[in-house]
Formats: C-alpha cells, structure tokens, sequence
C-alpha cells in the first residue's frame, strides 16, 4: 500500500524511543500531552512505570523535556479529515505491534479528545478494519456496543473513528468477564460437528492444506458429546481490549469479530493470554491455568480447538505459531 503520513502540525515526543516507537505523541501544551499519554496503554509493569515516569517528567518539567521533541508539518490525510469533520485536528499516533494499522488520537484545539481513528496499511489490517466495521454495524444494532462516530475512505482504503472510552485498563474479574460474553449468546445450540464455527475452522483448514489438523478437528468433534452456543464472538478477547467505564467493562478492538462463534473461545483466549504474557505459564502450567479458570467438562477438547484456531491465524497473517503447536503436542501427553 502507498504510504501516508498522519502527523498534524505538532510537537511529538516518541515512546518507547525513536527508532522503534510505539507511540508518538502530541506534547504541544500540557493539556494536549496529558491527554495524548492515554494512547500509550503499556500492560507490563516495567512500562507502566516507564509511562507514569514519562508523563510526570513532561507535564512538570514541559520547557527541558521540549528538547527531546520532533515537529511536523500536517499530512495530506490530516487535512482531509479536518475538512470531513469541519474542525481543526491535534494528532497522536500508536503503531500497531503487527505492523497492520495505526491508530490516531484527535484532539481539538482546545484539548478535547473527538475520537479514536483507525487506519490499515496493509492488506492484513484491510480485512481487519473491514471486519470490525462490520462488527460494530452488528452490535450497535443489538445496543452491545455504542456505534462509531463516521466511516470513510482515504486512497480507496476504510478507516473507522470511534468514540472515546475514557476508563482504565486492567484485568477484570471473572463475573464481569461473564456479564460481557452473557450479552454476546444467540439462542442456538450446536453439536461441535454441526456447529457453524467448526464448520468454518475446517473449511479454512481444508483452503490453506492443514490436513492433520482436520483430521484432529474431526476427531474432537465425532468424540464430543456437548451441545455449543452460537455467539457473537470477539476474537481478541483480552485485558488490554476492555476499559472500565465506572462499574462496567466495555469491550473494545472487534478486528478478530466472528458473526457465528463457538462458545468459550473468548474465554479460553482471555486466560491464554494472562497465563501466557502476563504470568509466564508455559506448558502444563499454562493448560491448568486455563482448565482452573474454564471449568467446562470438555475444556482440553476446547482448548485444542482453539489452539488450532490460533495456528491458522498465525499462518494467514505471517505471525509465530511455534508456541500453539508445542502446547498442542503438550495437550496430547495429558
């Protein structure tokens, strides 16, 4: 895809460092920075403290830490949004981990944050972009999620920009995480062999030639004796993709939505990913961690399921999958 710039006239400052930012961030004022630091959300400890440490010294000490900040002419795509939205814009920037979008912060003049911005650059983040457009027009409709604010396209790619959700991030305790998946059910049941999202798994598994995961999907399901719900299901179903809102946690990030899901696999993911990247549990740890959490009669079942569910993603996208199949082959001793 061509390339596209998405500074406005502004002042950045760049964490964690220039070469390999994850965000670059408006400083032009201490209101303007005070509210550009809530893009970078950090989950690990170490750059938690890194942000607060970052946030403090810039706000209190705004002339010395001037120095360390790079200015920007305003981008073509800057000037095309203020005309779409009729307002002058200030800009900061988080770059995806994966490389696929970027994500803009607007801010008024006045400091006001409008909106979060999302923008593919690739065609990985295309279908993701496409796919959450399509999950927010589902969701909002059921009043699950609140609608994005607009919709457009800049050089013939979509980009969406939703509402702030302005909250903290953190783990979520598991009555809250039930709440959420509560209003995400349909009222169908499934056997895993007829189930719509099974279903889908092997046809993907049978386009992209993964014959001995097929043949081990089959297996699961002819050995299956539990009926499956159909749900709505999030596909990144994780603590950096919730925001508290007062006692609510609101559910966020939809690029990995699935129309006709099979129970339980957001939760699984939930606790994958905490075991996995936040407490370092790795192989029987990790499935024990995960079947303390889940206690569902045919979790292993599940859970290799959804292992294989990852390996496909990870191969669709060019991502690392050589963890999911060590656990896969960790699951097979049990």
């Amino acid at each position: 895809m061509k390339d596209i710039s998405f500074f406005s006239s502004s002042s950045y400052i760049w964490l964690p460092t220039k070469n390999n930012p994850k965000v670059a961030l408006c400083v032009d004022d201490s209101l303007l920075a005070k509210n550009s630091f809530k893009l970078y959300n950090p989950f690990s400890s170490k750059a938690k403290v890194f942000k607060s440490v970052s946030e403090f010294s810039f706000t209190s000490l705004n002339l010395f830490f001037k120095l360390l900040t790079t200015k920007k002419e305003k981008s073509e795509f800057i000037n095309y949004l203020e005309n779409l939205l009729d307002q002058p814009l200030i800009i900061s920037i988080y770059f995806a981990t994966a490389k696929d979008k970027v994500v803009l912060q607007l801010q008024s003049s006045d400091a006001h944050i409008i909106g979060y911005l999302k923008y593919p650059l690739n065609e990985v983040g295309l279908k993701h972009i496409k796919n959450e457009i399509k999950a927010f027009e589902i969701l909002s409709n059921k009043e699950i999620v609140e609608p994005y604010i607009l919709k457009d396209t800049y050089n013939t790619k979509p980009f969406l920009v939703l509402k702030e959700l302005d909250g903290s991030i953190d783990r979520i305790e598991k009555e809250f995480l039930d709440c959420v998946l509560n209003t995400f059910e349909k009222d169908s049941f499934y056997k895993l062999s007829q189930h719509p999202r099974v279903k889908e798994l092997k046809r993907q598994l049978v386009d992209h030639d993964m014959e001995d995961y097929l043949i081990r999907v089959e297996q699961i399901c002819n050995g299956s004796t539990t009926d499956y719900k159909l749900v709505y299901e999030h596909g990144d179903f994780t603590p950096w993709n919730f925001v508290k809102v007062e006692e609510n946690y609101i559910p966020f990030d939809f690029e990995y939505f699935v129309e006709d899901g099979l129970e339980y696999f957001d939760i699984i993911k939930y606790y994958y990913q905490v075991g996995k990247l936040l407490e370092f549990k790795v192989d029987e740890e990790l499935v024990s961690f995960i079947s303390d959490n889940v206690n569902i009669q045919e979790i292993k079942e599940l859970l290799e399921l959804f292992l294989i569910k990852e390996i496909l993603r990870g191969k669709e996208e060019g991502e690392p999958i050589e963890f999911e199949v060590n656990m896969i082959k960790v699951l097979a001793k049990i």
